[in-house]
């Protein structure tokens, strides 16, 4: 496998998302609006709740039933925990957009991401953007390099390159690769297969990559490991 430029080494508040190591708004607190939208779905769903406690007691030795009530709790145990997630992302829009120099929010974003990157470039184009926004997107794909790559592989390595009409910033590493590349697959709320996750930084990047007019692109290169590539507007 080819080895990159580095080898690796070393009570009335409103609600707040449970951060996933930086989740879909990192620690923002919900617009009014929409904290108390979900305040109100939050209503119905708790009383569902306690009334399978009350079911419960009715299918007791009936084994078929009990298995089905078991699975009706976990997936509203699941409604719970993604609703607040999905409003979230829902809540992240972006400020009036302005040039922006790649080469600061990279710095930014290999601070969040918990682990060595290579910035590969010695001069970075600008974007169109809001800075903050990007660097959240930006530090969820780095620390999903970083957690993919096993001690003694290359450090994970992101470029940026103008292209035409796009800016393309890809981010590579020489981890354990993909099982599939198909976003539909990918982009799913909640899912994870990383214990300990919550499954929101490949969903809040491509939410920040759309409030942008961009895109997020998967990639298994036959030497290994993964590409994801953030495609942006070029700056006009």
């Amino acid at each position: 496998m080819p080895a990159g430029p580095d080898q690796g080494g070393a009570g009335g508040n409103p609600p707040r998302v449970p951060p996933d190591k930086g989740g879909a708004g990192g620690d923002r607190p919900l617009p009014p609006d929409l904290a108390r939208l979900l305040h109100d779905v939050r209503g119905p769903l708790n009383s569902l709740t306690m009334h399978l406690q009350v079911l419960k007691r009715t299918v007791a030795g009936d084994e078929l039933a009990e298995d089905s009530l078991r699975t009706v709790q976990e997936q509203m145990a699941r409604l719970a925990d993604m609703l607040p997630a999905a409003f979230a992302l829902a809540a992240l829009e972006p400020e009036p957009l302005r040039s922006v120099e790649l080469g600061g929010v990279m710095e930014a974003a290999r601070d969040q991401a918990g682990g060595q990157v290579t910035l590969a470039n010695t001069s970075w184009p600008s974007v169109r953007a809001d800075e903050a926004l990007l660097t959240l997107a930006l530090g969820h794909l780095l620390r999903n390099a970083v957690e993919a790559t096993p001690p003694g592989r290359p450090w994970p390595m992101v470029s940026a390159k103008v292209a035409g009409a796009e800016t393309l910033v890809e981010i590579r590493d020489w981890g354990t690769g993909l099982k599939v590349t198909d976003p539909k697959l990918l982009l799913r709320l909640m899912h994870s297969t990383k214990a300990g996750h919550r499954g929101l930084g490949l969903v809040t990047a491509d939410r920040v990559a759309q409030l942008h007019g961009g895109t997020l692109r998967f990639e298994s290169p036959p030497e290994g490991g993964a590409v994801v590539t953030l495609a942006l507007p070029s700056a006009m």
